[in-house]
């Protein structure tokens, strides 16, 4: 009788997710179009933001074309970001969405150009802020389109040579005199 009662719960279950996908579908659908227009503004076929149902959950998963470089699956990353920052501002008020450089490791420079443009773009259509730390020789500057600069942008250099221009304000400095050995 537990195995059966077991049965019937998971049966009931999986009904619920099934209601539950379909009395989302909207939701869903808006998510899977903003990931489509954002992969597309990097590809020239867009992504595809996939959602399924299993016996365990939800389930889901991105797929863009040429998606087997580590460039590409970065550039997943960024665009699934970019869909979550747009539905998140209007559910939650969350309003921006940041970077490390680490999501631009790997990237072709046009795509990080691309990349780029296209956070800015929205970020100024659907009112978030884009913020993201670059390393100065990740820039693509040749490759932006003309009238792009992110000169214009840039709120904060930092640099090593002097502490003023350090975050915290200091250096760590490392002292080269080798140990004396212990006899």
């Amino acid at each position: 009788s537990r195995k059966q009662e077991i049965r019937s719960s998971k049966i009931e279950l999986e009904s619920k997710l099934q209601r539950d996908y379909e009395q989302n579908r909207p939701n869903w659908e808006k998510a899977m179009g903003l990931f489509n227009d954002n992969s597309l503004a990097l590809y020239a076929e867009p992504g595809s933001l996939i959602i399924n149902t299993t016996a365990s959950g939800y389930k889901f998963g991105v797929d863009i074309q040429k998606s087997g470089s580590e460039g590409v699956g970065k550039m997943k990353i960024f665009c699934y970001d970019l869909m979550l920052v747009d539905l998140m501002k209007e559910r939650k008020g969350i309003d921006f969405l940041f970077h490390d450089s680490g999501i631009y490791d790997g990237v072709d420079s046009r795509q990080r150009a691309l990349a780029l443009e296209h956070a800015h773009k929205q970020a100024v259509s659907k009112g978030f802020q884009y913020i993201c730390s670059l390393n100065s020789d990740m820039i693509p500057v040749d490759d932006f389109h003309d009238g792009f600069s992110l000169d214009e942008f840039v709120r904060l250099r930092l640099k090593d040579q002097d502490p003023a221009d350090s975050v915290l304000g200091f250096h760590f400095e490392i002292n080269e005199k080798p140990k004396p050995k212990k006899k």
